[in-house]
């Protein structure tokens, strides 16, 4: 009988005001867990190691690009939609970028019917390779990028696909005796160290027969064009979709800003600080988020954007104060889409001679959105006294929102949030 290995794709994203942590082994994460990440350490900066160079050209899109961004975004909603429909009542975050990162990262070792697979989800390796080693330039220092590959002593890996990663993701390699405390425990090294300490023991343990270890570290940090004032910011009700009612603390800004509404929803875009990054809040009118979610698509999503341009109106902003933890096991998320990959079936043999399949596969998220400590200018007590005079944005009952560049629409990041509610 042939040996069937394992391929272990662990990913790290976090961050602040969209950030995010990825990790830990799918049999352990089976669905949503909030506040995931351990509260020691929170207080402390997270010193990353970036393999981002920033570019200052302009970002040139090509046909292959707009195929890729498009791609990430068609993603995206297949995972809002069943997250929704799996927890209609539950705030949750994660990075579709990452992902389809990941997910490029992996298709330089797929063959066949497994590659055929990935690439439906991400478009043709070779595009993909190239769109994200430009594409992630552009936004650093906003966004710094981390790679790890981590090769097992006893099976043997294609160097040709070492190679690609190695030079394609920048990414740094090591060879580990899997089944070891020791390759468990630099793992988790690296990890602290990508992180600043802020994430340890993610690698519960390792086992002989996996092949390699794929991880990326990802963290977005980015200050508001315009910051909340703290002053403005206070208790308010937030009436959830299951008919109950919580208190979130709910910030309050007069802005002059892309404005979007028709008969289903209304929709902000804030503008992050020197940066081509914008937050799209997207607020529904009469329907509970879950049927909102359910009916919309990425072409949606596009028309929003694009009613966002051709309108700007004076708006009274009032959007919570959260934070959001979760764990998806992207393997469950994807297993409809890539029946091959992830059992006996499974083709990288551009990976390694030895049989193999993607046995863990998972995401932890993390969002924090705040007024980023910082006074702003133009928000006075007299803003509250006219808002009858101009559109109301309320966010007092669940909403989605979106991280996306103006120039490819690619979604970095993307949730719902339902609540402070456990």
């Amino acid at each position: 009988m042939a040996r069937r290995y394992h391929i272990l794709v662990i990913l790290l994203l976090v961050g602040f005001l969209s950030g995010n942590s990825l990790g830990a082994c799918a049999s352990e994460v089976r669905k949503v867990r909030h506040h995931r990440v351990a509260k020691k350490g929170r207080s402390g900066k997270a010193t990353v190691t970036s393999q981002v160079v920033k570019s200052d050209k302009p970002l040139d899109v090509t046909t292959g690009d707009g195929l890729c961004a498009s791609k990430v975004n068609d993603l995206a909603f297949t995972i809002l939609k069943k997250q929704s429909e799996t927890e209609p009542y539950k705030s949750f975050t994660f990075s579709p970028l990452s992902v389809s990162y990941a997910l490029a990262m992996t298709s330089n070792g797929a063959s066949g019917a497994t590659l055929k697979e990935i690439e439906a989800l991400i478009g043709q390796t070779a595009a993909a390779n190239s769109f994200y080693s430009h594409y992630m330039a552009r936004f650093a220092p906003s966004v710094a990028m981390s790679n790890y590959l981590a090769l097992g002593k006893r099976f043997p890996v294609n160097p040709a696909f070492v190679k690609a990663i190695e030079g394609g993701y920048n990414a740094q390699v090591a060879n580990l005796d899997f089944g070891t405390a020791e390759a468990t425990r630099q793992l988790n090294d690296w990890i602290k160290q990508q992180s600043g300490g802020e994430f340890q023991d993610i690698v519960k343990q390792t086992h002989v027969n996996e092949v390699a270890y794929l991880i990326n570290y990802m963290k977005f940090k980015a200050l508001w064009q315009a910051p909340f004032d703290k002053n403005n910011t206070w208790d308010r009700d937030f009436t959830c979709d299951d008919g109950t009612t919580t208190q979130v603390p709910t910030m309050f800004q007069y802005f002059r800003e892309e404005y979007y509404e028709d008969s289903k929803c209304q929709a902000v875009a804030k503008k992050y600080d020197n940066s081509e990054l914008r937050m799209l809040i997207v607020l529904p009118k009469d329907m509970k988020i879950n049927k909102f979610v359910a009916s919309m698509s990425a072409k949606d999503f596009d028309n929003i954007i694009a009613g966002l341009k051709t309108t700007r109106a004076d708006v009274d902003l009032s959007l919570p104060r959260f934070e959001t933890d979760c764990s998806l096991d992207m393997r469950e998320m994807l297993r409809d889409l890539m029946p091959t990959a992830f059992d006996e079936r499974a083709n990288f043999s551009k990976l390694s001679n030895e049989k193999a399949y993607i046995n863990r596969f998972t995401q932890d998220t993390r969002i924090t959105v705040n007024e980023h400590g910082t006074e702003a200018s133009g928000v006075t007590v007299q803003s509250f006294l006219v808002k009858a005079m101009h559109p109301q944005f309320t966010a007092n009952h669940p909403f989605l929102y979106f991280i996306y560049d103006t120039t490819t629409h690619a979604i970095l990041q993307a949730g719902q949030f339902c609540g402070n509610k456990p």
